[in-house]
C-alpha cells in the first residue's frame, strides 16, 4: 500500500483545486446521484456536513438554523464555527422506541413563525433507518428561501437502484460512501443540487475543513467504489441478500423486524431486549451488532453482504428467538426530550466552563457536549438549561460530574425552542 500514499503530483491533480483526475472523479460520482456537483471529502460526513452549513450561512451572520434534534454531532459543531444561533425541531414520535421522521408541517409552522431561518438541516435516513419526506420538505424551504442540507450520511446507496428508492432531495445531501458502500472509512461525498449555495463557498469551507495533504490511498478508494457502482450488477447480491433477511425474519416469536414503508431496507432493526441479544449473538455465534440499547438491536448490511453472509446471521436470529423468551419488551415509545438553549453554541464556547457534581447542576447552564455513541446524537449541548428531565438522564447513565457555564448569554439574545 505504501507505493499507492502519495501527494500532489504532477498527473495527480490536487483535491482543493481539482482540475485532472480528481475533478473527473466528482464529476462521475455527481453522475452517479444526478446531482449538478459532488465534492470529495478523506475527513468523512463529518468535515462536508461542517462544510455546507458553514457555506450557507457565510451571508448570514444574524440568520438562524433550524436544525433537527436527532442530527449528528457535527452538525452542531457546524452550527457553532458558523456562529451563527439556532432553534431546534424534534422528530415524529410514534409506538417505537427510537426518533421517527421529521414532520413536514412542523418545518413550515416554524419557518412561518421565525423569518431569520436562513437553512434547515435534518438527518435522513435516521440511524434506525426511518427516510422523512425530503420533497416535500424541500418545496417548504424554498418558499421560505430557505437552504435545505440532508445529512444522508447513512443513506449512501439510496438513490442508486429502484430497489432502495430515491435519495433525499435537498441544496445539498451529504453521503458517508463508507458505510454501506465500499469507499473506506473516512470517506464522504457531498452532492450539491442546486446553485442557492455557490461552488466557490463550498470549496472554500472544504479547505476549511479536510486537510491540505488528503490521502491518495483514501481517494483511489472513492474511485474503486465508483467505478464498481458503474457495473449494473454490483449490487444484485446484497438485494438478495436483504430479501433474503426480510423473508426469515417476518415472523419471529420474541423479536419484531421494524418495517415500515419510509424505511431504508439495507438496515435490519430488530425490536426486543436489544441488550440481551447483542451479548448472545458475541458470545455464542461471533456476530457483532452495530449498535443496541435495552428496546432495539440495529444489524447494519452492505454492498459485500450476500445471502450466505446474512444467512449466518437470519439462522443466529432465529435460533435465539425460539430459545429465549425473556428478549421480549413492550417496545415503550421513545420518550419526548426538550432541548431549551438560551445562548448560541459558539458564545457558549467562549465561556470558560466549571466543574459540579451532577446533583446540583439543575437548572444551571450545560458546557459540554453529552451524548451517546454511535450515533453521535447529543442529549445536552453547550448553551442549553439543564432541566430535571435531562438530570435524570444523566443519574441513569450513572454521569457524576458535568461542565456548567455560570456565565449567562453575553449577548442577551434568547435561543429560541421550537
Amino acid at each position: 500500500m505504501s507505493g499507492a500514499d502519495i501527494t500532489e503530483i504532477e498527473g495527480f491533480d490536487n483535491l482543493h483545486d481539482p482540475q485532472g483526475i480528481i475533478m473527473e472523479l466528482e464529476t462521475e460520482l455527481a453522475s452517479l446521484w444526478n446531482a449538478k456537483e459532488a465534492f470529495i471529502s478523506v475527513n468523512g460526513a463529518t468535515a462536508a456536513i461542517e462544510a455546507a452549513i458553514c457555506a450557507a450561512m457565510r451571508y448570514y451572520p444574524d440568520g438562524r438554523i433550524l436544525a433537527a434534534s436527532n442530527c449528528h454531532l457535527s452538525v452542531w459543531h457546524g452550527i457553532e464555527m458558523s456562529g451563527c444561533a439556532h432553534r431546534i425541531v424534534n422528530p415524529s414520535a410514534g409506538n417505537l422506541p427510537f426518533p421517527l421522521e421529521i414532520c413536514p408541517a412542523d418545518i413550515e409552522k416554524t419557518l412561518r413563525e421565525d423569518s431569520s431561518i436562513r437553512t434547515v438541516v435534518i438527518t435522513s435516513p435516521t440511524y434506525e433507518g426511518v427516510i422523512s419526506d425530503t420533497k416535500t420538505l424541500f418545496e417548504i424551504t424554498r418558499r421560505y428561501n430557505c437552504t435545505l442540507i440532508v445529512d444522508e450520511a447513512h443513506g449512501s446507496h439510496l438513490g442508486l437502484d429502484d430497489f432502495w428508492g430515491e435519495g433525499s432531495v435537498g441544496d445539498i445531501v451529504i453521503k458517508s460512501t463508507h458505510k454501506t458502500l465500499s469507499s473506506p472509512t473516512q470517506t464522504a461525498v457531498m452532492l450539491k443540487n442546486t446553485d442557492r449555495i455557490s461552488t466557490e463557498n463550498i470549496r472554500h469551507y472544504i479547505d476549511v475543513f479536510e486537510s491540505t495533504s488528503p490521502s491518495y490511498i483514501l481517494l483511489s478508494g472513492i474511485s474503486e467504489m465508483a467505478e464498481l457502482l458503474g457495473k449494473g450488477s454490483s449490487m444484485d447480491d446484497w438485494k438478495k441478500a436483504v430479501l433474503y433477511a426480510e423473508n426469515k425474519l417476518k415472523y419471529l416469536t420474541n423479536i419484531r423486524l421494524f418495517s415500515a414503508e419510509n424505511k431504508d431496507r439495507s438496515k435490519l432493526i430488530l425490536l426486543c431486549d436489544g441488550s440481551r441479544l447483542a451479548g448472545i449473538l458475541r458470545e455464542q455465534f461471533n456476530i457483532e451488532a452495530e449498535a443496541f440499547w435495552d428496546t432495539h438491536l440495529i444489524a447494519m448490511t452492505g454492498i459485500g453482504d450476500n445471502e450466505e453472509t446474512i444467512k449466518r446471521f437470519t439462522d443466529a436470529v432465529r435460533k435465539i428467538d425460539a430459545e429465549h423468551p425473556e428478549l421480549i419488551t413492550d417496545n415503550s415509545p421513545l420518550g419526548s426530550f426538550e432541548h431549551f438553549p438560551v445562548m448560541s453554541l459558539a458564545e457558549a464556547a467562549r465561556i470558560q466552563p466549571e466543574t459540579v457534581p451532577v446533583s446540583e447542576a439543575e437548572g444551571q447552564i450545560c458546557g459540554e457536549f453529552i451524548y451517546k455513541y454511535p450515533p453521535g446524537v447529543p442529549v445536552l449541548m453547550p448553551g442549553e438549561m439543564i432541566t430535571e428531565k435531562a438530570l435524570t438522564v444523566l443519574l441513569q447513565e450513572k454521569h457524576q460530574e458535568i461542565r456548567i457555564l455560570r456565565s449567562q448569554n453575553p449577548s442577551g439574545q434568547d435561543n429560541q425552542q421550537s
